[in-house]
């Protein structure tokens, strides 16, 4: 859940940055850490959970030079077939006339 940019149910004031608050993943309740200091949310109960940085996937943003990126060899076997079956066609036709 996004906590930035949430109305604290406490105080009213906007949450600026995510580190500055949690939220009940349950009821969707947020607050600033510094309005609530129970770890539980007291609309429902259930436990806070705080702001989570995403973990880095250095592979998936990577810019890999094309020498060393993996051969897409789908589309070369494509058109190596369709110029064989080209030149076959040719070849028949011209042994037919």
């Amino acid at each position: 859940m996004q906590i930035a940019g949430n109305e604290c149910k406490i105080c009213g004031r906007s949450i600026i940055i995510s580190n500055e608050g949690k939220f009940c993943g349950r009821c969707g309740t947020v607050v600033h850490l510094s309005c609530e200091a129970e770890s539980k949310c007291n609309v429902c109960g259930t436990p806070y959970e705080g702001y989570e940085r995403p973990k880095a996937a250095p592979l998936s943003e990577a810019i890999v030079p094309l020498a060393v990126r993996g051969a897409n060899r789908g589309w070369s076997v494509a058109v190596a077939l369709m110029v064989a079956l080209a030149l076959l066609f040719v070849i028949f036709l011209f042994f037919m006339f």
